[in-house]
């Protein structure tokens, strides 16, 4: 197991500052696509690399879906090495992992801002622990499919209050 600092294996472009982008488009990558990549929402889990979200510090796979949109300068597109570093893995390291937590945690420390958002420097100089690919594959599906499992778990609660709020609408009415 090899830990190396991410700039090693991933390659780094920042989205570009709103005022720049000529027309304003509907090609903009919104915070809306990033969820929807992260959670896999148009069920193509093919991934086209990673974009991260500096405000959030979470990271996502890029599906065909957005692939091809403009990123602004709050989003981070990452181009991995994939014989090194699997798309869903790295999700897991930096959405979940101990390790990148506790780095960012560190370079939040002591700032004032409001807004706690990372650098491109900050990111590259976080330290990954490298596992063989198997394994990367392995925990980057399982976590693909809990964050899959848990956007259904929320759709079922949110359909079944609308069911009870129907039915106690009808009560009401009679």
């Amino acid at each position: 197991m090899d830990i190396v600092r991410l700039d090693e294996i991933i390659e780094f472009s920042l989205g570009k500052n709103t005022t720049r982008i000529k027309e304003q488009s509907k090609d903009i990558y919104t915070p809306e696509d990033f969820e929807r990549d992260l959670a896999c929402g148009d069920n193509d889990c093919n991934t086209y690399g990673c974009i991260i979200n500096l405000i959030k510090s979470k990271a996502a796979p890029i599906s065909s879906m957005t692939e091809s949109k403009v990123i602004t300068q709050n989003f981070l597109k990452c181009i991995l090495d994939e014989t090194k570093i699997l798309p869903w893995f790295f999700c897991y390291q930096f959405n979940e992992g101990k390790e990148l937590e506790q780095q960012i945690a560190m370079f939040h420390q002591g700032t004032t801002l409001s807004v706690k958002k990372l650098t491109v420097k900050t990111i590259g100089d976080l330290k990954i622990k490298l596992l063989p690919i198997e394994k990367q594959k392995v925990i980057g599906d399982a976590y693909r499919k809990s964050i899959l499992q848990h956007r259904l778990y929320l759709k079922q609660a949110e359909d079944i209050h609308n069911y009870t709020m129907e039915i106690i609408r009808k009560i009401e009415e009679d």
